[in-house]
């Protein structure tokens, strides 16, 4: 530092270059760098403050859409019941003693209409339909208009609805038979196609659920003893209007809008939510009436304390009166 010094003062002696060329370069150097520093600690500032808000923006519309399609979503399983249900019939010949009079010896099965729970929706009408599998025989042919009863009952056997309805195998004459035989023959023989009938009996076409007397099982009987069946199924088909037909044939036009719908409320109350947290008047009004309450109550104890204080002052200074007048 010595030979530094030396050097400055034979170099500049009257200080003219160190005051007025070096000084002036010297302050004018830390005040960029200083403003440099400032500058690029904001900009590091505000980028993370803009990260932060994008992050929060992010996560709270993420949240708010997911929610809304768990809405829609359990709306939907909870409004909308299942289309189909399907039971397989396994008819028997009735036992009927020899003294029953009403007792008629038909095909009857017993199917229940649960399935560990309910199934039917209360106020949705149903369809019951009953599928027939018939082979093509003669004895078929010959039984012609046969009769199909069902009766729905409830928990306790009592009849909530009865409904009777009639039906035969598809007519084909003997000649469109052996036409049929003859083209299918190679699907008859290796078995890819039987000379069986569908038939369908539609037992109910609007059937409606009582809440009083829910639906749990169905008798279903065939007034025919001579028929003959490869097997039998009961379909319970609901029949949807209104904004379950909606719902139910344009899925996804009905979600669209039911999650938008549930979009644009949730907004709003996150909206009107941010403003009422943001506004704090209300915090230290409620702060200031707590404290009014808590005021009033100390208040109110204190002249209670008063009050029960009075009598003690005054039978002390009744015996002391007492007293005096004694002495």
């Amino acid at each position: 530092m010595g030979l530094v010094g030396l050097l400055l003062m034979v170099l500049d002696p009257f200080r003219i270059i160190r005051n007025y060329i070096f000084k002036p370069i010297a302050t004018f150097s830390l005040a960029a760098a200083e403003e440099y520093k400032a500058r690029k600690e904001k900009s590091v500032n505000t980028t993370k403050n803009v990260f932060l808000k994008l992050f929060v923006v992010v996560l709270v519309g993420f949240s708010v859409v997911w929610a809304s399609i768990f809405l829609y979503l359990y709306f939907y399983y909870s409004y909308m019941p299942s289309v189909l249900h399907v039971k397989d019939v396994h008819l028997n010949i009735r036992d009927c003693p020899d003294n029953a009079i009403d007792c008629k010896p038909y095909p009857t099965a017993n199917v229940a209409l649960t399935n560990h729970h309910r199934f039917l929706m209360v106020g949705q009408p149903y369809k019951i339909i009953l599928n027939l599998e018939m082979p093509e025989s003669e004895q078929n042919g010959k039984i012609g208009m046969f009769t199909v009863c069902g009766t729905v009952k409830d928990y306790g056997y009592m009849e909530i609805g009865t409904s009777c309805r009639m039906s035969m195998l598809h007519y084909k004459s003997n000649l469109l038979k052996t036409i049929l035989t003859f083209v299918f023959a190679p699907l008859l023989i290796f078995g890819y196609r039987e000379e069986k009938q569908l038939v369908t009996v539609e037992l109910f076409s609007n059937f409606l659920d009582d809440s009083n007397h829910p639906a749990t099982n169905i008798d279903i009987t065939i007034h025919c003893r001579d028929i003959q069946l490869y097997s039998a199924q009961l379909q319970v088909v609901a029949n949807f209007t209104g904004l379950r037909y909606l719902m139910f044939n344009w899925p996804v036009l009905s979600a669209v809008i039911g999650i938008t719908s549930n979009l644009f409320f949730i907004l709003i109350v996150c909206v009107l939510s941010w403003y009422h947290w943001d506004d704090t008047e209300w915090i230290s009004d409620i702060r200031d009436r707590y404290q009014q309450i808590v005021k009033g109550a100390s208040k109110v104890a204190s002249i209670e304390q008063t009050k029960t204080l009075k009598p003690f002052k005054e039978t002390e200074t009744v015996s002391k009166d007492w007293l005096i007048d004694e002495e």
